[in-house]
């Protein structure tokens, strides 16, 4: 039996305030971009300044039938200390229920009585679940259609999509009732409010899927379609539909802006780190609304956003959005000035160390990032700069480097840090997941020959732990069989190939029909180094916290449509410019279609760059351009693309007979420009040495070495840097780079 909803208020903790809250907000520059209005409307739906913010915030990991959830309790962290630090949001005005808490009755009645009773027409509402979805089978007798709703008819019952509670399935005779929270009743729910400045954020799915994994991911969908909806459920949402016809509330009105971490069909899916678990969509919406400052252009943050969620599902989770027909488009100051951070300072413990939470760190570095590596904090009368020393998942631990005096006299909790120095180790490899569909004896083979290859430092079984790709079964049943044999049931034969981990294949990497995985393990070595490689270009990914002043435009200039990409670091004088664009998940560009990247240089010294490219078969090239036309045998070092102080480098220049094209193979493509305060001249120096060299004109250029040239890229920026041995010790086992010497822009886009 749930609580009745006054005791449980009470149990919550539920204070009703009417006091008013401080400015806070985000600058959004609009455009035409489709997502841009609701990423407008969702900055200002957190942060516009009104009488009252009231969110409720649900995060269920415990189910019942061991069918547990690892991450959804930290995006309701994630998104409460979002709310709180980044947007004035008072800790008494955010619910949250948890796990058993989190029944249909009480999230119902929080909702309710919390926002519902509460909410006034210039209020902010957020509502947030992370949880299973499911689908429960509605007998059309029953069921009246709305607007909003996700139908699959049949000719007996419907098929609606619906939020499963802590106690989504309930004992009944015969086939079991769904005590689930309907998605049509959430939508009714968050019609009763008086306000229509509400943001829905769903971190989760509604397929039915028969596994718990998706490649290294688990997956937010219940297994089990309901056979009924609970009478319970249906009374309350009958209830809810007079209460709206009472008081001539359209049902048909969408309310606010709906965010969904994948579209319908689409998985929604969790990652699992070092003793942390998370939403990939959670992560992302919030790390990208810690970015936001006011000269940041929506559209170039938001495209950061589905690039960070597509290039770790391999584009199958795509976010989605529903928005009402006339979304806000006001511009909103940014409290603290729209300073950006990567973390903010929770508290100070009895031994005089500074706790931080790192929300503002990527999901590419949770697993890279060093100790050692340090931090800015802002607003500090005297620049305190921050050692960190310990780190579970994003909440770490730290040490003042410039001042003997106490840390409680100097810093607050709330302030917010910024990234000043990145340590990495240099002896970075590969976590290889083993698939569960390997057996035994093949796991206990495959680990004894991954123990012999460099590239790869970790095993773990597929969903336990982060992993860059995953090694298992490919069954292929094109046998070459002796003309003897009978045509009926014919062999199946396996071989082993690397799967991303989002479980996509990765064609080039299988083998020959029932091939030893020892021996595959051998073969895919040099498949190893290029994924290491990548992984590296990953980790020196900097632009929300490298101080160069750069800005980044990337033209794709195809057939049918035209790509206007823009990056910008926060130092950078203004927005990035270009054309909007229309995209519902990444840009697509078609197959060998020109390119033109300008990079502007807003800075008192000349920069110098280099490009590397991971192209959709997941080849690494780069722009190579000789100091010199020449014949010799003899190699030329290429040129470094030098970008002079207060002004533009254009790749190629106008005058140039040379065009750089898109890939001509169809998928997901990552473009890093990297830029550095000194020359690369390691780094140049191994590419004018690669056989596939054409010494007398400029090219795309296939590495067949690229994790000797990533590592050389990490010297001449370690070079760059010149971090001190009083920061980074003697030793030369971790690369220290400083933000003030490098910047990193990734690009991704599709290639159809």
């Amino acid at each position: 039996m749930g609580l009745d909803r006054r005791t449980f208020l009470q149990r919550a903790g539920l204070a009703l305030f009417s006091l008013g809250v401080s400015e806070a907000g985000i600058a959004l520059l609009g455009n035409n971009d489709k997502f841009a209005p609701w990423l407008q409307a969702y900055g200002q739906t957190l942060a516009q300044t009104t009488n009252r913010k009231l969110a409720l915030l649900v995060g269920i990991n415990q189910y019942p039938k061991n069918n547990h959830l690892n991450g959804c309790i930290t995006d309701v962290e994630l998104q409460k200390d979002l709310l709180i630090h980044r947007f004035g949001f008072l800790s008494q005005d955010i619910v949250t229920i948890t796990d058993r808490q989190a029944t249909r009755e009480n999230i119902e009645t929080a909702f309710l009585e919390h926002l519902t009773e509460q909410a006034k027409a210039d209020d902010i509402v957020v509502f947030h679940f992370s949880g299973y979805g499911g689908r429960v089978k509605m007998p059309n007798t029953t069921m009246a259609k709305t607007a909003t709703s996700n139908y699959q008819l049949t000719n007996d019952y419907q098929l609606v999509e619906s939020l499963v509670p802590a106690d989504g399935l309930i004992p009944t005779k015969g086939n079991p009732a769904a005590n689930d929270l309907l998605k049509d009743t959430l939508f009714l729910l968050l019609r009763s409010l008086k306000t229509d400045k509400i943001t829905t954020v769903l971190d989760t799915s509604f397929k039915p899927t028969t596994s718990t994994l998706q490649g290294n991911f688990r997956v937010r969908s219940y297994s089990d379609v309901a056979q009924n909806p609970s009478p319970e459920e249906m009374a309350f949402r009958d209830q809810m539909q007079i209460r709206l016809k009472t008081q001539g509330i359209k049902s048909s009105t969408l309310p606010g802006i709906i965010l969904s971490a994948a579209g319908e069909g689409q998985p929604a899916l969790e990652g699992q780190w070092h003793n942390f678990s998370a939403g990939l969509f959670t992560y992302a919406l919030t790390q990208y609304l810690w970015e936001v400052t006011p000269a940041t252009r929506v559209q170039s943050l938001w495209q950061k956003t589905l690039a960070n969620v597509a290039i770790i599902t391999d584009n199958q989770q795509k976010p989605q959005i529903q928005e009402k027909n006339k979304p806000i488009t006001t511009y909103y100051p940014q409290e603290k000035d729209g300073t950006a951070g990567e973390g903010l300072i929770t508290g100070i413990d009895n031994k005089g160390m500074v706790d931080l939470k790192l929300t503002g760190i990527p999901l590419a570095l949770l697993d890279s990032y060093s100790l050692e590596s340090c931090f800015t904090v802002i607003d500090t009368p005297n620049t305190i700069q921050l050692q960190l020393r310990s780190r579970e998942g994003i909440n770490g631990k730290a040490q003042i480097l410039n001042s003997s005096e106490s840390p409680g006299k100097l810093l607050q909790s709330g302030q917010f840090i910024q990234e000043s120095i990145r340590v990495l180790s240099r002896n970075q490899g590969l976590t290889m997941a083993l698939d569960n569909s390997l057996e035994r004896i093949e796991r206990v083979d495959a680990t004894s020959a991954l123990a012999n290859i460099d590239s790869v430092t970790n095993k773990v079984m597929a969903g336990e732990y982060s992993a860059d790709c995953i090694l298992g079964k490919v069954v292929n049943t094109k046998v070459d069989l002796p003309k003897s044999a009978p045509e009926e049931n014919p062999p199946i034969a396996k071989s082993y190939g690397l799967f991303t981990p989002g479980g996509t294949l990765i064609t080039k990497t299988v083998g020959v029909a029932n091939e030893a995985v020892k021996l595959a393990v051998k073969r895919l070595e040099s498949e190893f180094q290029t994924l290491l490689a990548t992984k590296w270009l990953q980790l020196i990914v900097n632009d929300n916290s490298s101080l160069i002043p750069l800005e980044a435009t990337l033209e794709l200039l195809g057939k049918k449509n035209y790509v206007s990409l823009q990056r910008n670091t926060r130092n950078a004088s203004s927005a990035s410019r270009g054309i909007p664009i229309k995209v519902e998940t990444l840009p697509t560009i078609s197959q060998d279609a020109p390119l033109k990247l300008s990079l502007t240089n807003n800075g008192e010294s000349t920069l110098y760059s280099i490009l590397m490219e991971v192209t959709p078969t997941g080849q690494i090239t780069t722009l190579y351009q000789p100091q010199e036309s020449s014949t010799d045998k003899e190699a030329v070092t290429p040129i470094n693309w030098e970008i002079a102080a207060k002004s533009e480098l254009v790749i190629p220049q106008a005058n140039s007979s040379w065009q750089w094209n898109t890939p001509d193979s169809r998928g997901i493509t990552q473009l890093y420009v990297i830029v550095a305060t000194q020359p690369f001249n390691k780094t140049l120096v191994l590419l004018s040495k690669q056989a596939t060299v054409k010494r007398d004109r400029s090219q795309i250029l296939n590495l067949l070495e690229p994790l000797g040239i990533t590592n050389a890229i990490l010297q001449d920026l370690h070079t760059a840097s010149a971090v001190t041995p009083d920061i980074i010790g003697s030793t030369t086992d971790v690369y220290g780079l400083d933000n003030r010497a490098w910047a990193t822009f990734r690009f991704t886009y599709e290639i159809v």
